[in-house]
């Protein structure tokens, strides 16, 4: 069992240094949510809502494997001035600003726990959206990411217990960065484009070759179908993740009777989901997401496994379940 143990362990260290998987990097892990919570890839995308909603989940990535990695998210988005949800009164305008409805905020905390590597960090997300018709609307976003990570060597069992590649005292870091977003929208499609971590960074601790910015296009349509009793909504998802090669998400998701919706995708970095959502109680909503990964490494684990809890404080239907 030991031998077993230690030879996955082993493929998993292999996987990471060798695989399309940078462990230097939060972005694999914590940019996986943005399907239920695209602010986090895009900060236009906050407040499009039009109403406060708070979202909860913790994700086992590579369940049996030792030491997987952990991913713990806690995201609000809310829209100012929303009369849907806000007293007008307490947000009469004032000056000659004009913030009725038009300015979103979002803020996620997160942690990722990755072997002997942590991230801890949070995302604030700022929007502005306007009309461009009586049914659409246009919102551009800016967020900023501050991020720790740590290094806990001491965990760690190297042939040579004086590796100067592990132990070069660059056990831990802050670093922070911005995001840009654009989203177009309305209540039959959607496409936006963003750009993550705009500024160059350092790519790893023991590279000096310069991180380029990630780059996410996004579009979907709902088909409505039996006075919107069924809704099908496939979306596509093209993204280069910093330095990486392009990869495409493709996604297909069912609403049923406006509270409840299931999902599969499939992307072409070799994994697939199968996600579903529930309004279990008023405005308190649950979802589950199923991850196989399609390479050799799943084969000697159970999948990834993402559970969600959010709450809405708006409309009921199927803006609340997103």
């Amino acid at each position: 069992m030991a031998m077993l143990t230690n030879r996955i362990t082993h493929l998993v260290v292999i996987f990471l240094i060798f695989g399309n998987i940078d462990i230097f990097s939060q972005e694999y892990f914590i940019y996986q949510n943005y399907y239920l919570n695209p602010s986090i890839i895009n900060p236009a995308v906050a407040g499009t809502e039009n109403y406060p909603t708070a979202d909860l989940s913790v994700r086992k990535q590579w369940v049996g494997i030792p030491d997987a990695p952990n991913t713990y998210l806690l995201a609000v988005n809310f829209r100012i001035g929303r009369y849907d949800f806000y007293d007008p009164k307490k947000f009469i305008n004032k000056g000659p600003l004009k913030f009725t409805d038009r300015i979103g905020l979002g803020v996620s905390i997160f942690k990722d726990i990755n072997g002997p590597l942590s991230y801890t960090g949070g995302i604030l997300s700022y929007s502005y959206h306007v009309n461009v018709n009586a049914d659409s609307k246009l919102s551009f976003g800016m967020s900023a990411i501050f991020n720790y990570y740590s290094l806990n060597s001491s965990i760690l069992k190297p042939d040579q217990s004086n590796d100067p590649y592990l132990l070069n005292e660059n056990d831990n870091g802050f670093s922070t960065n911005f995001n840009f977003g654009i989203y177009f929208y309305n209540e039959v499609y959607f496409i936006g484009f963003s750009a993550d971590q705009i500024l160059p960074g350092i790519q790893n601790a023991n590279d000096q070759n310069m991180e380029q910015p990630s780059l996410y296009l996004m579009g979907g349509y709902k088909f409505l179908k039996n006075s919107r009793n069924l809704i099908l909504e496939p979306s596509l998802t093209l993204k280069k993740l910093a330095n990486s090669n392009f990869y495409v998400d493709i996604h297909t998701k069912l609403y049923i009777l406006k509270s409840h919706w299931i999902a599969v995708s499939y992307s072409t970095d070799n994994r697939i989901n199968f996600r579903f959502g529930l309004l279990i109680y008023k405005r308190l909503y649950a979802g589950y997401n199923y991850e196989y990964t399609l390479t050799d490494i799943g084969s000697y684990n159970y999948g990834s496994h993402e559970i969600h809890l959010g709450i809405n404080l708006g409309l009921r239907g199927i803006e609340g379940i997103r």
